[in-house]
């Protein structure tokens, strides 16, 4: 089972940024952060933790301690790749990018491969000591733990290029 996690505050942010990994992670099931327990965790083949609006930064308030040990696939998306970068200890830089953007990938991975378009929605961004997978304009858009299978991406795959959640989800 894929467990979709929200970083919304909001429910209005919650139909805008989970609804579409719901509808593309097909069968999965859905927590907030804050209510997420072992047994969610213990119960999920796979995570995607979830973006949210611009202004909502609440999210990297949560206990997030977990996913230091979570031996599964896990996918953050935008917020969700903040939470990862924080809870590993790396440096986030400020990157304000809204809209289309050229994204190319610059190490092989099972998620995405060239050139192509991303929607961008985020203010940071993240990159080594975990590995670089894809770039736009020269920063970091893509990251994978260098050990786990734990991904994060500052754009959101779920506007554009669906195929980037469906590929995870074969993983």
């Amino acid at each position: 089972m894929i467990l979709v996690i929200s970083t919304c505050k909001d429910d209005l942010s919650i139909f805008e940024f989970v609804g579409p990994l719901q509808k593309l992670a097909n069968g999965c099931s859905f927590k907030h952060y804050n209510e997420l327990t072992s047994r969610d965790l213990n119960s999920a083949d796979k995570i995607i933790i979830s973006g949210t609006a611009l202004a909502d930064f609440d999210y990297l308030e949560g206990d997030w301690e977990w996913l230091k040990t979570f031996d599964k696939p896990v996918l953050g998306i935008c917020a969700g790749m903040q939470v990862i970068a924080k809870t590993f200890g790396l440096k986030l830089a400020k990157n304000v990018i809204i809209g289309p953007q050229p994204v190319e990938t610059v190490k092989d991975n099972p998620l995405c491969e060239g050139m192509f378009n991303a929607y961008f929605l985020h203010t940071y961004t993240a990159g080594k000591p975990f590995e670089i997978l894809a770039k736009t304009n020269g920063k970091s858009c893509m990251i994978k733990h260098p050990e786990k299978q734990i991904y994060g991406v500052s754009f959101h795959p779920e506007v554009m290029n669906e195929n980037i959640i469906k590929n995870f989800v074969k993983l």
